[in-house]
């Protein structure tokens, strides 16, 4: 879909051409400079360069001149070859006479002869050819001998050329594969018949019997053309690098002179002259034919050369044709190119004046740069690039055409209305000669076409949907050449930017510059163009554009500078300076940012895609990755190298017109995947589509999501409800997004969305993708600037059901019966579905018409469950329905009906309370027992202890006080199971149970409550005194010394037993108090004093014991943490690593600091993993829990566990302050003052030790990851995790007496 446009066009004259003889033209590619050999009318080779005078770079000076002896036919040019040789900065040319001579600049700067003859071939030259590496030269001699040399001319080797040998790749039959079983095409079975006689094949009439060498691009092969007497034929034979024959390539009759390798490698060209056409031929490397294209010449004509450009993309076909116009031959150059099997020819190099073309050469470096030396004296630089011709237009009714130029032809497809594959089309427009360029007119439509042929501008209007025949509008003739005029450089860059004016740029020799000519397209003219201004550009033009939906005229020069065309008058133009790119852009385009803004010139963006890939906004750079792009009414779309389409929107500042730099999610809008190698054709401007063609040629039509939700927001904008809704469903999009993007305005135009989308089937669409989800937060966050900001982060968990009640609203109100599949839609989409209210409107629709109820039931069934459908019309207690659905579901009749049958015999609530426990509705079942009457009560109890449903049967019988007192004390039979002690005693005592509430008291420790209830009870002393032994061994069972202390005094009268209790509480003071106060004075010396001195040896061994582990651990922590390896650092030798190589690539290897590493291995050891084991991860995970709060040492575990242990020893330590303190203050009265003294010494130092490591132990940890740890675990141990620092209780503990 792509055409070749030429961007810049300079020429030079060049003194003393020969008309009648070949021309030849070489480059030098590091500094441009050309040079030019040719013969003269006096028999002298001349050779010329440019980039010599300084004033002047493109004129041409006169290196050499070289007499030369003309041989027998005069029409033979005497110039073999002539080629740039880089790497010794010299031309070396090869005369027919047998001279190799090197042209050297610099010698010619220096004052030294420039021309050095090398050497000599005594027989003479019939071709030369150097290898693309310039390492190797191939000469074919007049004796036919084929003869290879190095680029210092030492014979490498020298064989003849006319051989019966076909080579070492030679075809050989092995009995498979005739010609008779293969397929022939359209001329069917009878050519596998046809005998072909190869012995009367011949030479083309038009055969200039010399011999030609083309070289493969890799230098690999070179192959030589030449007509073998023996055959009285033309035959290609392929040689390899070092001259040895490999294939001959087979019979082809008639082939011609011509030949080129493609550089690619894969095609060897040429021609053949049949009688009925002129066909291009390829030719594979084995010699075989592989395809042809035929020429589209009229007249006579014949081939002067093939010649593929450097990245093996055009085909330059250099002929001889006689003119149509004067009748006389001319020497021209067509430009031919492939795609999808398929040839175009793209361009036709005529000369404007009538001179020939004598020399073409296609740049060694620039693809797509052409030099051209013509009879007339002048030399051509031509520069083209690839383009898509398409219209500017941005308006919806813009028909979307493509123009593709091939010959005289200019294939159209309208994409907005339709896709055709190239190389079809939809219309084909047919000029009166080969196309040069065309140009879309200035009406929003784009179907208005000026078409630039050699002669003449062409205007035609085509129908905008394809369906009908273009219509001419309007001819004018291209301004005539002479002597005065420069009218003989092609006209270039032509803008129909008015209805009747446009503008070009041509190239004036005499300024050496280009022009900007305006001209109009009159009537009064006579078919002629009238110039109305010429304004000298200054510069070399690479491009003139002009959009016409912002009326903007560019034009860029070739160093990245543009400018606007201000158009005042018909006479006055005026340029001023827009932007400047850092290079050089061959594809431009003009767009509007942010149309809020008040400033138009805020608004212009001038988009630049260079050569290199890079794509600009005036200076910044948008992409360094950019291969084509595209502008649509609201987006600028642009596909890349990595094979992604990327989409920035226009509604946003300049600053903010850039690419993001985070990595694109699988929710971007601004981003997609593309196909390999796929660039962008157009974006059509009323519907959201992307054309792109890929490599092969072969179209893809898109509809990206950036359009496609673009389009949607504009559609609710506009309340277009259905319009948005068609879009969601042809391209899949999310039906959510259409109550999401507005919700306050969705739910006021509910009635609105269902008048414009009146069936059923899309409103039961949109109710069942229903979500409670924000789609404009996950699924199509909105890629532009506009998106409300400060817009109500309204909970979705009540949306569904919110939009359901509404829709249910309206559809009830505009007709029940119409709607019903809608409004049972609302019942089951809800959440959670009501199911039954659904029934319950299926009941009513069955008393008035059980046929759509019945209908209706089987929509509902398609909704939701059938089971759970049946679970609820039961649950209803409505056997009619409930036998509906299961007839509806196709339930097996014997599942159901049987125990239907066995309810319908039971009683009303005794039957409620079946069907209850059948659904598993507990608390319902139970309620209805409770209804079925008091000889159901014992059930009623055994129910409710099986399904522990106590309150509710509570709640039932709360005015039931024989049946309450009964479930209640069932009840607390329950609590006394479950270890509720205490609230099954309460439940005891309101059913008036006080044995059975005491004795779950006692169970509970609940002492108070106990003795209280023995009072009630009328306990004798003895009996109180032997349940106060039992509740003071429950209590010392739980640590609750001090109340067993009371328990032994007050009720149990034992003085010495509430002693040991206090002792073995630690409350020395209330020990030495009790003792004293019950007059007990013996039990200081036998219980108290050895009870404080064992407190004291307690908290000195516990003391000592953690004062050893926090030394101990944080010693160890120390020396973890300086052996542990820095990730970044380099391994030191280990020499468990040496003789690696007798290991396999998946060897695991130990070495001294595996155990400091994290767990790498992880992803190959789970994706390993049987399904059948993977069912015991969360058993392993336990298993590593446990080894992880081990914290064994060696393991990665390690360091976390010491910090885990260090942070407990810390908290015990400041917890530990009351109880020493308390424990100090009884030792001192009892005697013990130094084990106190050193007692609070230990702990003093104790504590200061922890405080000064405590910065030290916890800073941030890295914690190790499990090896069965999921993806949100292994990405919370990447960062070190803070440690928080345990406090230690500021407690003023000590005792001053102790110093």
């Amino acid at each position: 879909m792509r055409s070749l446009e030429l961007l810049a066009h300079e020429s030079a004259r060049i003194a003393g051409i020969d008309a009648g003889s070949r021309s030849f033209l070489t480059s030098d590619p590091e500094n441009g400079v050309v040079y030019a050999a040719f013969e003269d009318n006096s028999s002298c080779i001349r050779i010329a360069v440019n980039g010599i005078a300084p004033d002047d770079p493109s004129a041409f000076v006169e290196l050499a001149r070289i007499p030369v002896e003309k041989q027998d036919n005069s029409n033979v040019s005497s110039i073999v070859g002539f080629t740039f040789l880089s790497d010794q900065q010299v031309a070396c040319l090869a005369a027919r006479n047998g001279d190799i001579m090197l042209i050297s600049k610099e010698r010619f700067d220096s004052g030294d002869e420039a021309v050095e003859i090398v050497g000599s071939v005594d027989t003479g030259i019939c071709a030369m050819a150097w290898s693309p590496d310039q390492d190797l030269v191939v000469l074919v001699t007049g004796a036919k001998n084929v003869l290879e040399m190095t680029q210092d001319f030492d014979t490498i080797t020298e064989f003849a050329l006319q051989v019966e040998e076909e080579g070492e790749g030679v075809q050989h039959s092995v009995g498979w594969g005739k010609k008779e079983t293969q397929f022939h095409g359209s001329v069917g079975k009878q050519a596998a018949l046809n005998k072909i006689d190869s012995s009367k094949f011949t030479v083309s009439e038009d055969d200039d019997h010399n011999a030609r060498i083309a070289w493969r691009g890799d230098g690999s092969y070179f192959a030589c053309s030449d007509i073998d007497p023996r055959k009285s034929a033309r035959v290609v034979r392929i040689y390899n690098r070092e001259g040895i024959l490999q294939n001959t390539s087979e019979p082809v009759d008639r082939l011609e002179h011509v030949l080129d390798w493609r550089p690619s490698g894969n095609l060897i060209v040429s021609s053949q002259r049949l009688p009925h056409r002129h066909d291009i031929v390829f030719i594979e490397r084995n010699g075989l034919r592989h395809g042809e294209f035929t020429l589209r010449e009229k007249t006579n004509h014949k081939l002067l050369e093939l010649l593929w450009n450097a990245d093996s993309t055009v085909l330059a076909v250099w002929l001889e044709a006689e003119n149509p116009v004067t009748g006389k031959p001319q020497k021209s150059v067509q430009l031919w190119t492939s795609n999808n099997y398929y040839w175009y020819m793209k361009q036709h190099i005529v000369c404007a004046d009538g001179s020939d073309v004598l020399g073409f050469h296609w740049d060694v470096e620039t693809p797509l740069c052409a030099h051209i030396m013509t009879s007339s004296g002048h030399y051509h630089r031509y520069a083209f690039a690839w383009d898509v011709l398409a219209s500017t237009s941005i308006a919806e009714n813009n028909a979307g055409y493509v123009a593709v130029i091939d010959g005289a032809s200019v294939l159209l497809t309208p994409f907005s209305y339709q896709n055709v594959p190239p190389p079809m089309c939809a219309l084909t427009i047919t000029a009166n000669s080969n196309v040069q360029q065309v140009a879309f007119g200035p009406e929003s439509s784009g179907t208005q076409l000026a078409v630039v042929t050699n002669e003449a501008i062409q205007l035609f209007e085509v129908p905008a949907n394809a369906r009908g025949e273009p219509k001419q509008i309007g001819t004018f003739a291209l301004p005539k050449s002479s002597e005065e005029s420069t009218s003989h450089a092609a006209i270039r860059h032509l803008c129909w930017f008015a209805e009747n004016k446009a503008a070009y740029v041509q190239y004036d020799e005499q300024e050496e510059a280009d022009m900007l000519f305006l001209v109009k397209f009159s009537e009064a003219a006579e078919g002629k163009l009238d110039v109305l201004s010429t304004t000298p550009l200054g510069k070399r033009v690479g491009r003139l554009y002009y959009n016409m939906s912002f009326n903007d005229l560019i034009v860029e020069t070739m160093d990245g500078s543009v400018r606007k065309v201000n158009a005042t008058d018909d006479s006055n133009i005026e340029l001023s300076e827009l932007v400047k790119f850092p290079s050089f852009c061959p594809w431009i385009a003009t767009t509007r940012l942010d149309q809020k803004s008040d400033n138009p010139e805020d608004k212009l963006a001038v988009i630049g895609l260079t050569e290199r890939g890079k794509l600009y906004a005036g200076d910044r750079l948008l992409s360094g990755e950019c291969t084509s792009f595209f502008l649509r009414n609201d987006w600028l779309a642009l596909s890349t190298t990595s094979h992604t389409a990327r989409f920035l929107p226009l509604d946003v500042k300049f600053d903010d017109f850039k690419l993001s730099d985070n990595a694109p999610d699988s929710h971007d809008e601004s981003y997609r995947r593309v196909e390999r190698g796929a660039k962008i054709v157009l974006a059509t401007q009323a519907k959201p589509s992307l054309v792109l063609q890929m490599p092969r040629g072969n179209l893809e039509t898109v509809n990206p999501r950036a359009f496609v939700l673009a389009q949607i927001r504009e559609d609710l904008k506009n309340l277009n409800y259905r319009s948005a809704f068609i879009i969601c469903r042809k391209n899949r999009i999310d039906l959510n997004v259409l109550c999401d993007e507005n919700p306050e305005s969705f739910y006021e135009n509910i009635p609105r969305f269902i008048e414009q989308i009146p069936e059923v089937d899309h409103l039961n669409l949109f109710l069942s993708n229903l979500k409670n989800i924000d789609t404009t937060k996950t699924l199509y966050r909105h890629g532009g600037s506009d998106k409300q900001e400060n817009k109500e982060s309204a909970s979705v968990e009540d949306k569904v059901n919110k939009i359901c009640k509404a829709f249910r609203d309206v559809l009830m109100e505009k007709g029940r019966d119409r709607y019903i599949q809608s409004i049972l839609s609302t019942y089951v989409k809800s959440s959670p579905p009501e199911l039954e209210s659904a029934l319950q409107l299926l009941a009513d629709i069955k008393v008035q018409n059980a046929n759509e109820a019945e209908e209706a039931l089987k929509y509902t069934i398609f909704l939701c469950d059938a089971d759970s459908l049946y679970d609820v019309a039961l649950g209803m207690y409505n056997f009619s329905l409930v036998l509906m659905v299961a007839q509806q579901a196709q339930k097996d009749p014997r599942e159901y009906l049987p125990f239907l049958q066995e309810l319908q015999k039971l009683e009303k609530f005794y039957q409620r309370f079946r069907i209850d426990d059948h659904l598993k509705r507990y608390a319902s079942a139970l309620k209805n027992l409770s209804k079925a009457g008091d000889e159901h009560f014992d059930e009623l109890v055994n129910y409710t202890r099986k399904h522990v449903l106590y309150l509710v049967a509570l709640e039932e019988y709360a005015n039931h006080p024989q049946q309450k007192k009964i479930i209640l004390d069932v009840y607390g039979d329950y609590l006394v199971d479950n270890n509720a002690h205490g609230e099954a005693g309460i439940v005891y005592l309101l059913c008036d149970q006080t044995s059975k509430a005491l004795n779950a008291y006692r169970l509970g420790g609940a002492w108070r409550e106990v003795f209280s209830l023995a009072k009630q009870l009328q306990y004798s002393a003895e009996d109180i005194q032997g349940l106060a032994y039992d509740v003071l061994g429950n209590l010392k069972e739980k640590s609750r010394y001090q109340e067993a202390a009371v328990v032994a005094v007050d009720y149990g009268k034992d003085i010495e037993e509430a002693v040991d209790c206090l002792l073995k509480g630690s409350h020395w003071q209330e020990a030495a108090r009790v003792s004293r106060t019950h007059e007990r004075s013996d039990l200081i010396e036998t219980h108290v004093n050895p009870g404080l001195y064992e407190g004291y040896t307690q908290a000195e061994e516990e003391l000592d014991n953690m004062t050893s582990q926090f030394n101990k651990q944080k010693n160890r922590l120390k020396e973890l943490r300086e052996t542990k390896l820095d990730p970044d650092a380099n391994l030191p030798h280990d020499e468990t690593l040496d003789n690696i190589d007798m290991f396999s690539d998946t060897t695991s290897m130990y070495s001294q600091f595996t155990r400091y590493t994290q767990a790498t291995s992880r992803v190959s050891t789970v994706s390993s993993v049987s399904s059948k084991s993977s069912r015991k991860t969360s058993k392993l995970r336990r298993r590593e829990q446990r080894k992880r709060e081990k914290g064994k040492k060696g393991t990665i575990y390690e360091e976390e566990y010491l910090v885990t242990s260090l942070r407990k020893l810390c908290e015990r330590a400041s917890n530990m302050q009351n109880d020493m303190h308390d424990l100090l203050r009884a030792l001192i009265p009892f005697g013990y003052m130094e084990e106190a003294r050193i007692l609070q010494t230990k702990f003093a130092q104790f504590l200061v030790d922890i405080k000064a490591a405590m910065d030290g132990i916890f800073i941030p940890l890295q914690l190790a990851p499990g090896r069965y740890a999921s993806q949100e675990e292994l990405d919370a141990t990447k960062q070190p995790v803070d440690v928080e620092k345990p406090k230690v209780a500021d407690v003023d503990w000590s005792l001053q007496l102790l110093g």
